[in-house]
């Protein structure tokens, strides 16, 4: 029966595993070397400044604004980035002969090929609105 006493052990073993993870992670949680998953900045400044309630409507808004300004900010970017990205393509096309364009057009002009998967914007990696203009037919 040394298979039985095998199993048993490991079961043992297993189990006290299970508890020395959750003391250690209990430990980290209340000694602040981990934070409990999603709280946020303004729970963690309530905690830590003891802000009035007063306090924390205000910083609330302060910090809905400046999520939608980032935000905002990101996608401009991402636009204008994407914007010169095409402009440079166009740019290079320009520079390539007829029978050069012809392969361009077919080989690099994707948005998908650069970006590895569907565009982040929801464009489905066809033909784009800010792509290089195909070669004449």
């Amino acid at each position: 029966m040394p298979a039985k006493s095998n199993i048993w052990f490991l079961i043992v073993v297993g189990f006290s595993c299970v508890l020395i993870g959750f003391a250690l992670s209990t430990m980290a949680y209340r000694d602040h070397y981990l934070h409990v998953p999603g709280s946020g900045l303004i729970e963690r400044m309530n905690l830590e400044l003891n802000l009035t309630p007063a306090q924390r409507d205000q910083i609330g808004d302060i910090l809905r604004d400046t999520r939608f300004k980032v935000m905002k900010a990101r996608e401009d970017f991402d636009h204008q980035r994407h914007n010169i990205f095409w402009q440079g393509l166009g740019q290079v096309r320009g520079v390539l002969t007829p029978d050069q364009q012809k392969i361009f057009d077919r080989d690099f002009t994707h948005p998908s090929d650069y970006h590895g998967h569907d565009d982040h914007d929801g464009h489905d990696g066809g033909d784009h609105e800010d792509a290089p203009p195909a070669a004449s037919k």
